[in-house]
């Protein structure tokens, strides 16, 4: 992540006085954290996506998720869609310091020169440079502030509801502003009954767990999974009506252990990380919606019909077929059946409650 690390680099000359105070928006792994921090008397990490925080964690940094108080500089990583990064950007100018410095750094094919434009329109002046097909730019608060720009940006990403599908949104969710015709498609061909517990996996803001909620009143739990908090906080707020009924977890589908001993499961998987498509993830997070069921359980999922998950089906359960192919999607659903495939311990076990396990897959 080249821009990431010339950002950070960067930022050695930015910090001068061992009290000053940082934060890193949209924040990323990487050992220069370290350098960063011993610099700085205070630095505030904020990142939203479960994975990132994980990485952070594990080079000993908490993630906060709101930014707070005031700075003398900010650091700012751009997100994939735009307008979310200039809610962040004008976000960051109301939060430092007069003469405090916003710092930001992108790919040129990612929109560099957009956004060092935005910010020369919000802060008046910036100074940047280029190296390895990136741009470092940077601004300081002072009187030529636009304030009227940085509030109208700060409400444009704030989270309400959307008219495009009637739920609570923001930009910077997948398909934020208007249902995804795969999720539309993907409601249309499930059962007509659903019932007992279910997981959306990686529910994004809760348009299959809204609209499967109103329409099958038999289930009694439902789990929604999803690795972006910002999303999962508008999907709790967009199924309130039902909270006795719905456990929210703000889990890595990937990496984190998920719900078990499953009715169903409802998955709409990505296939991207950041800019570049990542069709093994879809594929891990497949065969862990496939360990969550129980016996007879069944997965309802939605792909675009180029992505090869079928392998996985294939290795993981008893039966799986494409229920439709159209509008280039296809829904597929599969069942782990009573006696599923496995390559060990085929034998019945059951734990202290008498429970029967379910088989484990390697």
């Amino acid at each position: 992540m080249p821009a990431t690390q010339l950002l950070y680099q960067a930022t050695f000359d930015s910090l001068h006085d061992k009290t000053a105070r940082a934060a890193i928006m949209n924040a990323h792994a990487d050992l220069r954290l370290k350098e960063i921090s011993k610099q700085c008397d205070q630095l505030t990490i904020l990142q939203h996506f479960k994975p990132a925080c994980d990485e952070l964690l594990r080079l000993g940094f908490n993630c906060s998720h709101n930014l707070e108080g005031e700075f003398d500089l900010i650091l700012l990583i751009p997100s994939k869609n735009k307008q979310q990064t200039l809610g962040w950007m004008a976000d960051a100018m109301s939060h430092l310091v007069d003469g405090g410095k916003l710092l930001m750094a992108c790919a040129n094919n990612h929109g560099a020169k957009s956004y060092e434009s935005a910010l020369k329109k919000l802060a008046g002046s910036v100074s940047s440079s280029s190296k390895s097909k990136c741009r470092v730019f940077s601004a300081r608060k002072t009187d030529t502030l636009d304030a009227e720009l940085t509030a109208q940006w700060i409400s444009n990403v704030r989270s309400g509801v959307i008219e495009g599908h009637g739920l609570i949104s923001q930009p910077g969710l997948f398909s934020w502003d208007r249902a995804d015709i795969g999720s539309q498609l993907l409601l249309q061909h499930l059962p007509d009954a659903l019932f007992g517990t279910g997981m959306d996996l990686c529910c994004g803001y809760g348009f299959l767990s809204v609209n499967i909620l109103k329409s099958h009143p038999d289930i009694d739990s439902l789990h929604l999974v999803e690795a972006d908090r910002l999303a999962l906080e508008c999907a709790e707020q967009n199924i309130q009506i039902w909270q006795n009924k719905v456990k929210p977890h703000w889990f890595d589908a990937v990496t984190d252990p998920l719900p078990l001993k499953l009715d169903w499961v409802v998955c709409n998987p990505p296939f991207h990380s950041g800019q570049s498509q990542d069709v093994p993830l879809g594929q891990t997070i497949i065969a862990n919606a496939c360990n969550s069921l129980k016996r007879n359980g069944k997965l309802y999922m939605v792909a675009n019909r180029k992505l090869a998950y079928e392998a996985v089906l294939d290795r993981m359960l008893m039966e799986h077929h494409a229920v439709v192919q159209e509008q280039g999607f296809k829904i597929i659903e599969a069942s782990r059946g009573a006696n599923p495939r496995t390559k060990q311990r085929p034998a019945q076990t059951t734990n202290e409650e008498g429970w029967d396990y379910d088989y484990e897959y390697e």
